[in-house]
């Protein structure tokens, strides 16, 4: 039975919630600290993370079937994004309707920009984020990652079933030479794709690092020093900003993912509690459904503010926040919003991300 890297599935819904205050703005709260406000950085760890793990899964096996493969992986990923991509089109639909009836305006007009009509065939083909003629960011935004990060599981599948015996070596010069181009500043691929790779065989290859160390056993007093002082480096990285940091904070990652997956330290111990394996679980749905929730809280701020007149969704610096009232309050209601994220992540966990993975089976 292959291991499970239980403190490595709760990095991944760390990562998803600090993602998701990202993507949050309330006035004078937690979601404008520094360390949120860099938070994005964190989808390059869902990178190292899924090459890790997808290393973990196939880079052995000798009769890798491309079909079953590319199954497992549609059925993975395709069920929640087709159905998230279904609402966000219902949603500008309700925003058409508010706007032709109603007058009112949430920042866009209906079906323009990034969520125009042109844009719905790259997102249900996920080459949204691959392509010069489609928008990454179109509809439901976080899907640009999962764009990325489907297609590197293609690659993967190839690298594996033509270099067999040098895949190693192959998966190494995918990510040195995505490295490298992303610091020329190259613009033979777009930057976040090139980041995705680096880091997706970046993954790869850490894995094969582990596997050739996983025998090693490191004392537990010395592997929680090691694991403290790589989240304290993680935050630093991420809360300041500097020349190199786009370059840095991946290898800082992927010396974390390498660390964490020998589960020695106390930090590991703590991560395998089962609301970290709760997060960790939901973290897909967390990451594919708080974009649509966000929007139609920030929505229905806007429409009390139409109505009362209350500004209770400003606009500052060209974005759109949230003010309830003064930061204690604000605060609350994050918190608040969070819970409401996880609890339709798990619905859609069970709804309809394991019938994905049941019809695979079938």
């Amino acid at each position: 039975m292959k291991k499970r890297f239980e403190a490595l599935d709760s990095f991944r819904g760390i990562c998803a919630i600090s993602v998701v205050i990202f993507h949050m703005h309330f006035v004078n709260s937690i979601t404008e600290l520094d360390f949120f406000r860099g938070s994005a950085i964190f989808v390059e760890f869902f990178f190292i993370l899924s090459g890790f793990v997808l290393a973990h899964g196939y880079g052995e096996k000798k009769d890798l079937n491309f079909n079953a493969f590319i199954k497992a992986r549609f059925f993975r990923i395709y069920p929640l994004h087709i159905f998230m991509l279904a609402i966000f089109i219902l949603l500008e639909l309700g925003k058409l309707f508010a706007y032709k009836l109603g007058g009112i305006s949430f920042n866009n007009l209906p079906f323009t920009n990034d969520t125009s009509v042109e844009q719905i065939l790259p997102n249900l083909l996920l080459i949204h984020s691959w392509t010069p003629f489609s928008d990454p960011l179109s509809f439901n935004y976080p899907s640009w990652s999962i764009s990325i990060e489907f297609y590197s599981y293609v690659l993967l599948f190839f690298t594996i079933a033509f270099f067999k015996t040098s895949k190693s070596i192959v998966w190494f010069c995918i990510s040195a030479i995505a490295f490298s181009l992303i610091y020329f500043k190259s613009d033979i691929l777009v930057e976040s794709v090139l980041k995705g790779l680096s880091c997706f065989f970046g993954g790869t290859v850490i894995y094969l690092l582990f596997k050739k160390s996983s025998h090693f056993k490191f004392p537990p007093a010395l592997a929680t020093v090691i694991e403290l002082l790589l989240l304290f480096l993680i935050v630093q990285v991420v809360i300041v900003n500097f020349k190199f940091k786009s370059l840095i904070a991946p290898i800082l990652f992927l010396l974390t993912v390498l660390f964490f997956a020998y589960e020695a330290g106390l930090l590991s111990k703590l991560l395998k509690l089962n609301a970290f394996q709760t997060i960790g679980k939901l973290s897909y749905s967390i990451y594919m459904t708080h974009a649509a929730i966000l929007f139609i809280l920030t929505s229905i701020g806007i429409i009390i503010q139409k109505i009362t007149g209350i500004n209770v969704a400003p606009t500052i610096s060209s974005q759109r926040y949230l003010d309830l009232g003064g930061a204690e309050v604000n605060n609350v209601f994050i918190l608040l919003t969070l819970a409401v994220i996880i609890y339709i992540s798990k619905i859609t966990y069970n709804t309809i991300e394991k019938k994905g993975l049941a019809l695979n089976k079938k």
